[in-house]
């Protein structure tokens, strides 16, 4: 996101930055912020889910005639859930902060007074809504697996649970991925746009 602030600096240098612009500036540097933070939450979130899949493998290698040991390991992983909810919840909120600050950016982008500046930074604008649109999709599969595994652990936590309903439960939650995964694909399919069109533009 440093380019984009670049961007904007040398977009202001051929004139006397206006209010419109300024607004535009710390828009940007805003967003830039909220990428970071992001950045933060998502390397956190794969911590947490290399812990619960540490977890998992030791319930199955344990097996359910251990009960006493799956239900202590099925606890303990109820709790990583809910520290993931807090981590995607967080990073959501830093997205949609960003898409807010984006909104300010498209309001005052009409007022660049280069016509092929301000064409390129709305073409960048169109490719950054697509993608925030794309982690929205990803943001609800992965909040609604989040909610079926934490059924699945309750389930461990049952002694007279069958096959059958572990295996229906773990059906849904690979379900939900199937199309979180796809999501996901969308949203790095419009990132590399993304970071693509912000060497176009900054070069």
């Amino acid at each position: 996101m440093k380019a984009v602030l670049m961007l904007i600096v040398i977009l202001l240098q051929a004139c006397s930055m206006t209010a419109p612009e300024k607004e535009m500036m710390d828009a940007f540097e805003q967003i830039a912020k909220y990428e970071r933070n992001m950045a933060k939450q998502q390397a956190a979130l794969v911590r947490l889910e290399r812990e619960q899949t540490t977890l998992y493998n030791e319930i199955m290698s344990v097996g359910m005639k251990q009960f006493a040991k799956v239900a202590q390991l099925s606890k303990k992983a109820q709790m990583i859930i809910g520290k993931r909810r807090n981590q995607i919840e967080a990073e959501h909120q830093n997205m949609k902060r960003a898409k807010e600050k984006l909104q300010i950016v498209k309001e005052h982008a009409s007022h660049l007074r280069d016509q092929a500046s301000k064409q390129r930074v709305f073409h960048l604008i169109r490719v950054m809504e697509r993608r925030y649109a794309a982690y929205e999709e990803v943001y609800v599969h992965y909040d609604m697996a989040l909610t079926l595994e934490k059924e699945l652990y309750r389930l461990f936590e049952n002694e007279n649970v069958t096959l059958k309903q572990l295996q229906a439960q773990t059906d849904k939650i690979n379900d939900v991925y199937r199309e979180m995964i796809a999501a996901n694909e969308r949203f790095n399919d419009y990132t590399e746009q993304y970071n693509q069109e912000k060497k176009r533009l900054f070069k």
